[in-house]
């Protein structure tokens, strides 16, 4: 029974972090040419625990406004994990969010707030079976030219209780980001992401780039792997691969 908790709390813990890889990215807080996006993710992830995740989030989109103006996302995950004691997939927790967007010249910023429902299977270690709530801000600056930029994060998340009344410890998640312009079609950025959950905390190196078809879409590839951990799963690596639509 205990070994079944531990993994367990190993896989819901797994399966957030490969969730909240998202919140990093190129452009990060620019608004696209278009008010709508889709946005496909599919992530794949390998801890030092011997846990393996496939993740695929299918995130909606919206944006308006120039200078000011509002946006939001929902986001709809479906995942497979496997330990090695099982494997179980199906939908994962539904995410919603919303705020105000700003431009001041160079830097851009989302302010935002979200809410997770616990809509996947707790029991199949497929959702955290509790209500999440979080606020961030999000940055990009961007020289005068656009051929660098500078990306960053700072959220907290406020984890609710689940069916057996455990709240787990609050969470705290930055990242920095920093790269440019390659070439016409490519850009790259890498930098550090980190997440601190009370005494504990993980710290990955990631790296991302970005090849762009036309205004309507381009694709991404993501990578990341733990440089530094104190109690939370390290990734062996974890990999991704983008694919976006304006509209």
């Amino acid at each position: 029974m205990k070994s079944k908790i531990i993994i367990g709390a190993w896989l819901l813990t797994l399966a957030s972090f490969v969730s909240r890889i998202y919140a990093d990215d190129i452009y990060k807080a620019v608004k696209p040419p278009t008010n709508w996006q889709i946005d496909e993710r599919i992530a794949y992830s390998n801890n030092n625990k011997g846990i393996e995740s496939l993740i695929n989030n299918l995130i909606l989109k919206y944006w308006d406004g120039n200078k000011f103006g509002k946006w939001g996302f929902i986001n709809l995950p479906y995942k497979q994990i496997n330990s090695p004691k099982n494997s179980k997939n199906g939908i994962g927790d539904i995410a919603v969010g919303a705020g105000p967007r700003f431009c001041i010249k160079n830097l851009h910023y989302f302010l935002y707030s979200a809410l997770t429902f616990p809509t996947g299977n707790s029991e199949a270690n497929l959702g955290n079976g509790r209500y999440d709530s979080k606020i961030g801000l999000m940055t990009t600056y961007l020289t005068f030219d656009k051929k660098y930029e500078l990306d960053g994060i700072v959220e907290y998340i406020w984890t609710g209780k689940n069916k057996n009344g455990f709240n787990p410890t609050n969470e705290l998640y930055t990242s920095l980001l920093a790269g440019g312009k390659i070439n016409s079609k490519i850009r790259a950025v890498s930098g550090f992401t980190g997440l601190v959950k009370g005494n504990n905390y993980l710290i990955d190196l990631r790296i991302i780039s970005r090849y762009i078809f036309s205004k309507k879409w381009h694709v991404q590839l993501v990578f990341d792997k733990s440089i530094k951990n104190v109690n939370l799963p390290k990734k062996k690596y974890q990999s991704g691969f983008y694919i976006r639509y304006n509209f």
